[in-house]
C-alpha cells in the first residue's frame, strides 16, 4: 500500500478567500467572546455599553459562527480532494477525517478550561458525526441545510424567551469572577458541555452549504460566479442587518417588549445571522478577486492560515487581561472595554501571524493537529 501523501498545501495552492475569511472572522470571534469574561457585580451598563451591545448583536453574534462553519465544510472538501489527487483512496479519507475530529474534540475540551465557549470541540464533533455529508448528493445537502435552519429558529426562539424572562440580558457571568483558577475551570467545563450538546448540530446548515459551494469551486474561481456572489453578498448582509435589528434593540435594553415578541426576534436574529455569514463570505470572495495581495491582505491571510493557533491565543490573552487572579480587568470594565481589548488582541495576532509568515513558521496548533492526525 502506498504511503499517504499528507504534505500541507503549498502557499501557491492555497485559495485567498477562505484564508481572508478566517483571518477577519477571528476579529468577530474575539468581539463575541471577550465580554464573556466580565464579572463586575456592581457594574450598571450605561448608554455606551448599550451601544456596544447593539453593534455586537447586529454585526457579530450569530453572524461569525456561520462563516467559520461554512469555511469548515468548504475546507473539508478541499482537504479530501487534495488527498485523493495525491493517490489516497476515498475509503481511507473518511477515517482520517474522523481521527482529526477526535483530536479536535480533545483539544477543544482543554481549551474550554480557559474560556468555556469553544468552537474547536464543535468542529471535532461535526467531523465525528457528520463526515458522511461529503458523499451526499447536492439535493441531500440542501435538504439538510433547510431542515436544520428551521430547527435553529426553534432553538433560538426558546433560548431567547429564556434569556428575556430571566433578565439575563446585559448581565455578566459570575463564574468569570472566580478567584481560584480550579473553580473557574470547573465552571467553564459545565458551560463547554452545554455548548457542545446544544450547539454541535448547529454546524450543519452552514457546513452543508460550504460543501455544496466547494464542489463548484466558488471561492477558487469567484470570477466565474460573479452574479451569484453579488446577489448573495447583498441579500445576505442586508437580511442580517434588517433581521438582527429587533433582537439587537431588545438585548441592548434600548426597547422593552413582552417575552413572545422577544423570542421571535431572537429566532429571526439567528436565521438571518446564517444569511449574513454566507453573505459575508461572498463579499470576501469578491474582495479577494480584486485583491493584489497587498500588505494588509497578506497579513490577514497569514492569520487565517494559523486560525487554530490564534483562536486559542485569544483565550490566553483574555485570561491574562480579565481574570481576577491575573490583571483583573474583567471586574473593572464593561462591554465597550471588552470590545477594545478584543480589537487590540486581534491586531496583536495579526502582527504575530505576519512575523511567522515572513520566517516561514506554521502555527504550532496546526502542526500539533497534523502530527496527531497523520501519525499513523
Amino acid at each position: 500500500m502506498t504511503a499517504l501523501d499528507v504534505r500541507p498545501a503549498a502557499a501557491t495552492e492555497r485559495t485567498l478567500a477562505p484564508d481572508l475569511g478566517r483571518g477577519l472572522m477571528l476579529l468577530a470571534i474575539a468581539l463575541a467572546h471577550a465580554h464573556l469574561l466580565l464579572y463586575a457585580a456592581d457594574h450598571r451598563p450605561g448608554p455606551v455599553d448599550q451601544a456596544a451591545v447593539l453593534v455586537r448583536e447586529l454585526l457579530v453574534d450569530d453572524r461569525a459562527r456561520p462563516m467559520f462553519f461554512l469555511l469548515f465544510g468548504y475546507g473539508l472538501v478541499q482537504l479530501a480532494t487534495r488527498l485523493e489527487s495525491r493517490g489516497a483512496d476515498r475509503a481511507a479519507v473518511r477515517p482520517l477525517l474522523r481521527r482529526r475530529g477526535r483530536w479536535l474534540f480533545l483539544i477543544g475540551f482543554a481549551h474550554a478550561a480557559v474560556i468555556g465557549v469553544d468552537i474547536i470541540s464543535v468542529y471535532g464533533l461535526a467531523l465525528l458525526c457528520f463526515a458522511g455529508l461529503l458523499t451526499r448528493s447536492d439535493r441531500a445537502l440542501l435538504h439538510v441545510a433547510g431542515w436544520t435552519t428551521l430547527a435553529l429558529a426553534a432553538f433560538f426562539f426558546a433560548m431567547s424567551a429564556g434569556e428575556h424572562s430571566s433578565d439575563a440580558l446585559m448581565a455578566f457571568d459570575p463564574a468569570a469572577g472566580a478567584t481560584d483558577p480550579a473553580v473557574m475551570a470547573s465552571s467553564r467545563f459545565a458551560g463547554w458541555a452545554f455548548v457542545v450538546v446544544a450547539f454541535g448540530w448547529q454546524v450543519l446548515p452552514a457546513m452543508a452549504i460550504g460543501i455544496w459551494a466547494a464542489r463548484r469551486r466558488i471561492l477558487e474561481a469567484p470570477g466565474e460566479h460573479l452574479p451569484l456572489l453579488r446577489r448573495t453578498a447583498a441579500w445576505g448582509i442586508g437580511l442580517a442587518v434588517a433581521g438582527g435589528l429587533p433582537w439587537a434593540l431588545v438585548s441592548s435594553r434600548l426597547i422593552e417588549t413582552p417575552t413572545l415578541p422577544a423570542a421571535a426576534a431572537g429566532a429571526l436574529h439567528a436565521v438571518t445571522g446564517l444569511a449574513g455569514g454566507i453573505g459575508a463570505i461572498a463579499a470576501i470572495a469578491l474582495a479577494a478577486r480584486r485583491s493584489r495581495r497587498g500588505p494588509a491582505a497578506t497579513a490577514i491571510a497569514a492569520l487565517g492560515q494559523r486560525s487554530l493557533t490564534f483562536y486559542m491565543f485569544q483565550s490566553v490573552v483574555f485570561l491574562a487581561v480579565f481574570a481576577p487572579f491575573t490583571a483583573g480587568l474583567g471586574g473593572r470594565t464593561g462591554f465597550l472595554g471588552a470590545a477594545a481589548v478584543a480589537v487590540l488582541t486581534w491586531l496583536l495576532s495579526l502582527a504575530l501571524a505576519e512575523a511567522m509568515r515572513r520566517r516561514g513558521h506554521r502555527g504550532p496548533a496546526e502542526l500539533l493537529l497534523r502530527r496527531l492526525t497523520y501519525r499513523a
